[in-house]
């Protein structure tokens, strides 16, 4: 959400600051209006860019530490895979390619009122209109996606390499404290 009365919205990352210009009729920015670069040593931007957001994916889908559903699977067998680790969306996978992304919300909204629906496979609830980020990206070319309520869908060329959500990102800016 916006967070100025003038309908701009701000996110300091180090010594940058990064306006967004304009909210749309849901209260939500409608884009970034400048960028000051900065170079500065010890700048989360900086580190990012040098490492790209790798850094920021708390469980890699190369290192089989993601846990993931394929399309077919149950909405049962998925709700029961996000309570035992604790985790508020899974990707949706065919192979090594994410086709989707099924969080509580979409769940929710696909089994209310008949509870029949956790039988149902995964696609169909979950998201097919991903948000994805270049690992190369700049970290604040996440705020946009958090902006709109969504997680990131970190990409290396076609190859999916991770989830980063706002929880990680806070925590990532937190270790740059000391």
């Amino acid at each position: 959400m916006c967070a100025r009365r003038d309908g701009s919205c701000s996110a300091i990352l180090g010594r940058d600051t990064r306006f967004f210009n304009g909210c749309r009729d849901d209260g939500r920015s409608a884009g970034m209006e400048s960028m000051n670069e900065s170079n500065q040593q010890g700048n989360p931007q900086t580190a990012a860019a040098q490492g790209g957001l790798r850094d920021l994916i708390r469980r890699p889908f190369a290192d089989h530490a993601m846990v993931t559903v394929t399309p077919e699977e149950s909405l049962s067998s998925a709700w029961q895979k996000m309570r035992a680790e604790g985790i508020s969306q899974l990707p949706v996978m065919e192979g090594e390619r994410i086709v989707g992304i099924l969080d509580e919300s979409d769940m929710l909204l696909h089994v209310y009122g008949d509870e029949s629906r956790f039988g149902d496979p995964a696609r169909a609830a979950m998201v097919q209109r991903l948000d994805k980020v270049s690992v190369n990206a700049p970290i604040e070319a996440l705020l946009p996606v958090f902006d709109r309520g969504h997680v990131a869908i970190v990409m290396a060329g076609e190859g999916f390499l991770g989830l980063i959500t706002r929880i990680d990102l806070l925590d990532y800016l937190r270790q740059k404290l000391g």
